[in-house]
């Protein structure tokens, strides 16, 4: 776990995680070659987290125009589709399809996958990319099991090991 206190973590080209003061991150490898990272922010108080939350919803909320500004600006074809695939209470996923450009995200077609939720004084968010080029394929992620994945997160951040009080 890191203090982080003052700093600001983008999430990608549309998000970033506002007024943490800790921040753990875990990654996962695949053997199918997409990897996800889980990322657990703490705060001082739940409004801290809470206004956390609703600037990186409120951020992927707008992603397909901003992703099509950024697109634009390195002269790609603006194809970026970005769209809210689930919510439950106080969790959020998110699918943004597009031609990536370097920074942030890796460079060329790719479908990115950002789960975010919130409980108490901590917000967790999940993210993979499926990236066109480069590892083994596996079969593209379905977005309809979406609901099942923020359950899980909700769960996780609820229960005993997850218990912020």
């Amino acid at each position: 776990m890191r203090q982080i206190a003052g700093h600001d973590i983008a999430l990608n080209e549309c998000a970033s995680v506002h007024g943490a003061a800790t921040w753990q991150q875990q990654p996962y490898l695949s053997s199918g070659g997409n990897s996800a990272v889980l990322e657990i922010y703490t705060f001082g108080t739940e409004a801290g987290a809470d206004a956390a939350y609703e600037g990186v919803r409120s951020g992927m909320g707008s992603c397909q125009a901003t992703s099509r500004a950024l697109q634009s600006a390195h002269r790609l074809t603006d194809d970026a589709v970005s769209r809210q695939t689930a919510t439950a209470a106080d969790a959020v996923a998110f699918e943004r399809i597009w031609t990536g450009v370097e920074g942030l995200s890796a460079h060329g077609a790719q479908t990115n996958h950002l789960y975010l939720a919130a409980h108490g004084t901590r917000v967790l968010v999940l993210h993979f990319d499926e990236l066109a080029e480069g590892s083994p394929k596996a079969a593209p992620y379905d977005a309809k099991q979406d609901p099942n994945v923020l359950s899980l997160l909700t769960n996780l951040l609820a229960g005993p090991a997850g218990s912020t009080r």
